[in-house]
């Protein structure tokens, strides 16, 4: 049986990739063995009837309802026909909502790239801070332990950081701000334990690399006085004595109640009391 529109819709270029996959699936069903019941030609002949509004109300219904599937159905068909009205823009962010509400990393890869998907399409849109932000916790939500790999972290970290810089008066902000300072502890932690890795293995040159990018780039991180003890001794192994002091009288001046103090050599301690700052250390 002939579709027939009692509708007016969009141009057809507009309709193609969503109209055909619903002709095909109507045109499946009118085979032999196939009923005239078919759900695919049923939804096919729901979607070209109704009013757009009346598809975006029922694809979010469902999408309440947890039927993921079935609820983005009738969303993609907004989203791909109507991209340039807001009920369609509407619905691409849905779509991605769906993926991020249901979780999972499946779901929220998938829900990223909607997101980014949208800020690309409709950069000037009220919500693209909203998208935005639904990135960077896309990412934040499968940042890995600090001994893992950081990619997803850093992948936050600059979506948060972002949002600071170009959204000032957004309402993500406050949260933004919390989870980015979390987000960048992490990041100095993994630093941390890559340096204590090759600490213990005498690799001090390259544990130093790693303290010093701490110190440099994480200098809110809340361990920095094992940091400038353990910076301080790489140095003091390679021979780096004025370095190793260096580090060592920050942490007894910006530290003086820290218990790495009393680890420091006795030579080391001398030094630092001594009227001279910068003496060479003695080897010990």
């Amino acid at each position: 049986m002939p579709i027939r529109l009692t509708r007016a819709l969009p141009s057809a270029s507009l309709l193609s990739r969503s109209l055909g996959a619903l002709l095909a699936a109507a045109a499946l069903a009118g085979a032999p063995g196939c009923s005239s019941t078919d759900p695919a030609t049923k939804l096919a002949r729901e979607l070209l009837t109704m009013p757009k509004e009346e598809v975006y109300a029922r694809g979010d219904s469902l999408l309440a309802k947890k039927k993921w599937e079935q609820g983005r159905q009738f969303l993609r068909f907004v989203a791909e026909n109507y991209a340039n009205d807001p009920i369609g823009k509407q619905a691409a962010l849905r779509l991605a909502d769906s993926y991020y509400e249901e979780g999972g990393a499946l779901g929220y890869v998938e829900a990223h790239a909607r997101y980014k998907d949208f800020r690309s399409r409709y950069p000037s849109h009220p919500k693209a801070d909203y998208a935005l932000f639904r990135m960077a916790q896309c990412s934040d939500r499968q940042a890995e332990s600090p001994d893992r790999d950081q990619t997803n972290t850093r992948l936050a970290t600059a979506a948060y950081r972002e949002i600071l810089q170009a959204y000032p008066g957004s309402p993500y902000i406050p949260e933004a701000q919390a989870r980015y300072a979390a987000m960048r502890v992490l990041l100095a932690e993994h630093e941390y334990k890559v340096a204590k890795y090759y600490l213990k293995r005498k690799a001090f040159a390259a544990a130093r690399g790693r303290y010093d990018v701490i110190l440099a780039v994480f200098p809110e991180y809340p361990k920095m006085d094992v940091v400038l003890y353990e910076g301080g001794l790489a140095e003091y192994k390679l021979a780096n004595q004025e370095a190793a002091l260096e580090r060592w009288g920050r942490l007894a001046r910006e530290f003086p109640t820290s218990l790495f103090l009393k680890k420091l050599p006795k030579a080391a301690t001398a030094a630092l009391k001594s009227p001279a700052p910068g003496a060479p250390i003695p080897a010990s």
